[in-house]
């Protein structure tokens, strides 16, 4: 047989791909989300997409997933060009897309959730109870997870959630299983267990999408990379051809030359913020002091109490004992408001629940702790407010198409950027900040870092609580470790490495 028909034959032969989606076009009102992306995958392998916020990596999924239709292009399916009309109808073209914000139903139990779908029946046309327990447990066990079928599934920690929607995958004999961020709110115990579990599923023959912004996870765990920018495809490589560096610039169209740039020098050795004895229903006895010009970092594993530190320092949550003197004043009364007023403010963690009113425009986002400044005979001097809001967008390089832009249509970099400009132009001197870049690219990481190094230089303090060890070793002077609701651990920026840390914090 000639050599050209002998590699014929083999590709005719050959299995089909999973999935091929080729030139992939999506189009909203004034945006051109996706143009002309394609994307395949290997059955039994991890295929990592990435891209910065509004690379077009969700539009992208979400139309694998059906929750949008696609304008331009084909899906073919183990060879079979098809269409994906609905979530339901995707699942039933075995495709499963475990999504940041997991979609269970909190009230059912584990096993409920899993066959949510179609509960198996007996002869009498009744569910069949024993059946659903009974199945459910036979799939954990294929991925080599532990949970209780009958728990309450609201009542499980996020890792145990994901497993379960995993599971769920499994039991709608899915073979394409799509991960948006699944490591986001996980301790690295349970990003080790994850992956455990993924490596299990691709020996299963099933294809993983992996989307994460997490370089050193994809390095880890991807076979492949696709990268996306501005809607469109950038490489698809396998992740042996990259180094970090490659990889952020294919993601960002240019070099990275010093992720956590540092222009500031000593501490003015001025206490700006003093936390003395402090304990609550879940602090014990905490002290620390955080000085003018400085970034305090704090470390600690799932459940160790930096948010709920976090939220007692700045009067959100109440406390049982101790003290909190900002600038040498005392934190009395214990609440927000008088918080602010002596100079320090929370930039949450959860910024579209407790820090940004989405559907408000950037404007009043950004001027909302310091109305009073602008209030002209009771009423909002607002060319005043629009000049010092057009001030910050300028020195923060706010990507938006006006200040009246709504804010929830900015990328999670630049909403994050609103957050901190609102506490500056409210002039606070301690800063607190939870999880600075979660959910962010690694562009507008940067651009974050940036900003918390010019903060300290200019002589704010800076509490840093992160769970990003890249982050904590590259911005902190000091690092505080956490366990437990107690600090663990102290190091000096000299002192701290990786393994003094994560030894500190499992208590």
């Amino acid at each position: 047989m000639p050599a050209e028909a002998a590699t014929a034959a083999v590709a005719e032969t050959a299995a089909p791909l999973p999935l091929e989606m080729t030139g992939i076009g999506k189009h909203f009102p004034g945006v051109i989300a996706l143009d002309n992306v394609d994307l395949s995958l290997e059955a039994g392998k991890v295929h990592a997409l990435m891209g910065e916020n509004g690379a077009g990596k969700s539009t992208l999924i979400k139309i694998l997933a059906g929750v949008y239709g696609k304008d331009t292009g084909t899906i073919r399916i183990a060879g079979r060009e098809t269409s994906i009309a609905s979530p339901g109808d995707a699942l039933r073209q075995g495709i499963k897309v475990v999504f940041q914000e997991i979609a269970l139903i909190s009230e059912f139990t584990v096993a409920e959730n899993i066959f949510l779908e179609q509960y198996p029946t007996g002869r009498s046309g009744s569910i069949n109870w024993k059946k659903i327990r009974q199945d459910a447990r036979a799939l954990f066990e294929r991925i080599g997870f532990d949970v209780d079928t009958n728990a309450r599934t609201g009542a499980l920690p996020i890792s145990q959630q994901q497993m379960v929607e995993i599971a769920r995958a499994l039991a709608h004999e899915a073979r394409i299983v799509v991960m948006d961020e699944p490591t986001s709110s996980l301790t690295p115990a349970e990003v080790a267990l994850l992956f455990t579990v993924i490596r299990r599923l691709t020996a299963l023959g099933i294809a993983v999408i992996y989307v994460s912004h997490k370089l050193d996870e994809v390095f880890e765990i991807a076979d492949t990379v696709t990268v996306l920018r501005d809607g469109r495809h950038i490489s698809t490589r396998p992740i042996g051809e990259h180094t970090h560096d490659t990889l952020i610039q294919d993601m960002i169209g240019r070099q990275i030359d010093d992720l956590f740039p540092r222009s500031r020098g000593q501490a003015s050795g001025k206490v700006a913020l003093s936390v003395k004895g402090v304990a609550t229903e879940k602090l014990r006895d905490v002290t620390f002091d955080v000085y003018a010009g400085e970034v305090l970092g704090f470390f600690g594993l799932m459940g160790a109490g930096r948010t709920e530190l976090a939220k007692a320092i700045v009067g959100f949550d109440p406390i049982d004992k101790g003290t909190i003197e900002i600038g040498g004043r005392p934190l009395h009364p214990h609440d927000t408001r008088t918080a602010v007023s002596l100079g320090i403010g929370l930039l949450t963690e959860d910024r579209k629940g407790e820090g940004l009113m989405l559907d408000l425009p950037v404007v009043y986002n950004l001027s909302l702790a310091a109305l009073g400044s602008f209030a002209r005979g009771g009423f909002i001097d607002e060319t005043a407010e629009r000049e010092a809001a057009q001030g910050y967008v300028d020195r923060f390089r706010i990507r938006t198409p006006s200040l009246f832009q709504e804010i929830k249509n900015l990328s999670g970099g630049n909403q994050q950027k609103v957050l901190l400009a609102r506490w500056l132009l409210r002039g606070l001197s301690v800063i607190v900040v939870d999880e600075p870049t979660r959910g962010i690219d690694v562009g507008a990481k940067q651009e974050i870092f940036a900003l918390i190094d010019q903060l300290a230089a200019d002589g704010h303090a800076i509490v840093m609580m992160t769970s990003e060890m890249p982050e904590l070793l590259g911005l902190s002077d000091r690092v505080m470790v956490m366990g437990e609701g107690r600090i663990t651990g102290s190091f000096s920026r000299d002192e701290a490495t990786q393994e003094k840390i994560l030894n500190a914090a499992i208590v």
